[in-house]
């Protein structure tokens, strides 16, 4: 289980779904209310969403879930899981905002790429509105390169990063965008 000191009471250790969950519930719209209110089904259409939540627990790929803690409070997480053998796709991560401006999402993510890397995956992807620099700025100095735009119906404009560990790989990947590091 993974677990990191960050000193002046904070840390950041790997958290059960029960614990992600119940910190969701608590704080993810006051987090994410830039977001459109557009579900992805109906909430009446029960069946569809129980075909859907049992698609979810049925999956049996490689899943991370980390909190960032302050003293014994949740005070941001992460969590995430493989979209294939070698990738890892960062879901979701969030500071709160009375936690902001303290470094703790920088810290988070290189304890999600330590895990990460532990796991011996070979690339971590995540998506992101272009408007977001506390998560944009911190990936980009960790070394995420940004390699592509999506649209999405409800999330709208969003950029892809990517972080490859390897540094043959990235180099190879520098060069089919243009760019000679």
């Amino acid at each position: 289980m993974f677990f990191k000191d960050l000193g002046d009471g904070f840390s950041v250790r790997e958290v059960s779904a029960a614990e992600l969950r119940a910190c969701l519930a608590q704080n993810f719209d006051s987090v994410f209310s830039n977001r459109l209110e557009v579900e992805s089904v109906a909430a009446e259409n029960v069946s569809k969403m129980e075909k859907l939540a049992g698609r979810r627990k049925a999956d049996q790929r490689f899943t991370l879930r980390m909190g960032v803690f302050h003293q014994d409070q949740m005070v941001g997480w992460h969590f995430g899981h493989a979209t294939d053998a070698e990738t890892y796709y960062m879901q979701n991560s969030a500071v709160l905002p009375e936690y902001r401006g303290k470094g703790l999402y920088g810290e988070l993510l290189h304890c999600v790429l330590e895990k990460v890397k532990m796991e011996e995956f070979q690339v971590v992807t995540s998506i992101h509105h272009p408007n977001n620099p506390a998560v944009l700025i911190p990936k980009l100095k960790a070394g995420f390169i940004i390699a592509g735009m999506h649209f999405h119906e409800r999330f709208r404009s969003l950029v892809e990063l990517r972080y490859i560990y390897d540094q043959e790989r990235r180099k190879r990947f520098h060069r089919s965008l243009g760019l000679e590091f």
